[in-house]
């Protein structure tokens, strides 16, 4: 078998997405991806300037396209805002490698806090959306989606159950707590 000689752009991008899930930032090197893709190291030269172009095009995927067309995807079929927020909770463990990447990323490296803050945001509005269709206020709906968020990033260091009806029932029971109406 020959090795290829050029990868598109969107190949050495989809790579290095890969990667830094797999193995954190440290991991997305031309060496690296080239091997990946089993072309050699000029071929990045014919997409990127360098690495730092690489890693602006890496950031715009991941805080676009997927807090963009994920969350689009998870939400746009089904009215119901509770089913709505299930879908985040599945979306959630889904992306956790490369969600965790990117939080620990963002810690030393402006453009990824960036891109980070960006994800959070849309899915921040989105959450907030649910809460508020099901009948909770503008400041509940958005304290409730930051604890959700808070609680969904914490899943990296506690995880659920890992048979999955033990995990379907533990999302259920975290939903549930995170809709019960508090007496005040």
């Amino acid at each position: 078998m020959t090795a290829r000689t050029k990868a598109s752009r969107r190949d050495w991008i989809e790579a290095a997405y890969r990667e830094l899930a797999n193995t954190g930032e440290r991991g997305v090197t031309i060496n690296a991806l080239a091997s990946r893709l089993g072309v050699t190291k000029g071929s990045f030269y014919w997409q990127f300037k360098d690495r730092t172009e690489l890693v602006r095009a890496l950031l715009d995927r991941w805080a676009h396209e997927r807090t963009d067309e994920m969350l689009g995807l998870a939400l746009g079929s089904t009215p119901d805002p509770r089913e709505r927020l299930r879908r985040i909770q599945a979306l959630g463990r889904e992306i956790a490698p490369i969600d965790r990447a990117m939080r620990l990323w963002a810690r030393s490296e402006p453009a990824a806090q960036q891109a980070v803050r960006h994800a959070d945001r849309a899915l921040l509005g989105h959450i907030s959306s649910c809460l508020r269709d099901l009948g909770f206020g503008a400041d509940d709906a958005r304290l409730r989606a930051l604890l959700m968020l808070r609680a969904w990033v914490g899943g990296y260091l506690v995880p659920a159950p890992q048979d999955d009806a033990a995990r379907a029932d533990h999302d259920e029971q975290m939903l549930d707590v995170l809709l019960a109406r508090l007496d005040r």
